[in-house]
């Protein structure tokens, strides 16, 4: 299916079919960016509701499930399943009819869909594929990686375009990212314009990582991997998104090395990326995030003994 271009071009999509009566039961919206993409979900909401998008939040056919709100990293099983009625739920929200009020039509927001785990994104297939009628699901993601096949194939997916390359670096020379440090953390988060959206703090912490990183590498993986500690302070799941950051950016710090490694180099950077590619599959398996990084450093110490002297 081809992807819409950009803002303008998805909500357009979305507005012929709307007309022509062809929406879809699902959307997947995707874009580089998060921010950017959770945006996109607003408007779009506010076109299908035919409201002002200042008048989605709090709107009686607007469902709102976002993990940010609710104080986790990515919606789990009770948000899409009925747990504890205290909890805001999916099956909760459409437990009714939508009204008249927005001509019969109910529109369910449910934000970093990429963040769910497998168990929330199994709990929400029968839904996705068959929701009550007059309901259409709007899920977004920075990429299609972590989305379960299933899910994926219940929903019409919309890209969101990227902003052109000069206008984001120009924006980021204008925060004084430049040379060395812009390269590193676009390198980190997969895209310029997601680079541009990380807060401040986490900038520098991404660059202070770089640096442990790349000093690292440079030293033949030799010495303590200083770059994977995780942050001190913060809640289980803020200790989890911070080393989830971290997972990421060595990945991409090392993807980027491997293109100018020798054959040494890049076997070693090779077999680091599937060590940093099974930590990322167990972090999302819920185990500890200390554990996972003692683990992963006991990993990588236990190769560089066994190398083979000169092989790198």
């Amino acid at each position: 299916m081809r992807a819409a271009g950009g803002a303008a071009g998805a909500l357009d999509r979305l507005r012929r079919e709307h007309a022509a009566g062809a929406l879809a039961d699902a959307y997947l919206l995707i874009g580089p960016a998060r921010r950017r993409v959770r945006e996109l979900a607003r408007e779009a909401a506010a076109l299908l509701l035919g409201v002002d998008p200042e008048r989605v939040d709090g709107h009686p056919e607007c469902v709102r499930l976002d993990p940010e709100e609710l104080g986790v990293q990515g919606l789990k099983v009770e948000h899409i399943a009925l747990r504890q009625e205290s909890v805001p739920s999916l099956e909760a929200a459409l437990r009714f009819r939508p009204t008249d009020l927005a001509g019969g039509l109910r529109v369910v927001l449910l934000l970093d869909a990429d963040r769910m785990n497998p168990d929330a994104q199994a709990a929400l297939l029968k839904t996705a594929e068959e929701p009550p009628p007059g309901t259409v699901l709007l899920l977004t993601a920075c990429g299609l990686g972590p989305i379960l096949p299933a899910v994926r194939s219940r929903c019409r997916v919309v890209r969101l375009g990227v902003r052109p390359a000069a206008l984001l670096e120009a924006e980021a020379s204008a925060r004084g990212l430049q040379g060395r440090a812009w390269e590193w953390l676009v390198a980190a988060t997969g895209s310029p314009e997601a680079a541009l959206e990380l807060p401040e703090e986490v900038q520098a912490e991404l660059l202070e990582a770089g640096e442990a990183f790349h000093a690292w590498l440079e030293g033949g993986l030799e010495g303590p991997p200083v770059w994977l500690e995780t942050p001190e302070g913060g809640n289980l799941a803020e200790q989890r998104e911070a080393l989830g950051r971290r997972l990421a950016a060595a990945c991409g710090w090392a993807a980027r090395a491997y293109l100018q490694a020798g054959p040494g180099l890049a076997l070693e950077i090779d077999l680091l990326l599937r060590d940093l590619a099974s930590a990322q599959a167990d972090l999302r398996g819920q185990v500890h995030p200390r554990l996972l990084s003692e683990d992963l450093e006991r990993r990588l110490r236990r190769r560089v003994r066994n190398r083979a002297p000169g092989s790198v």
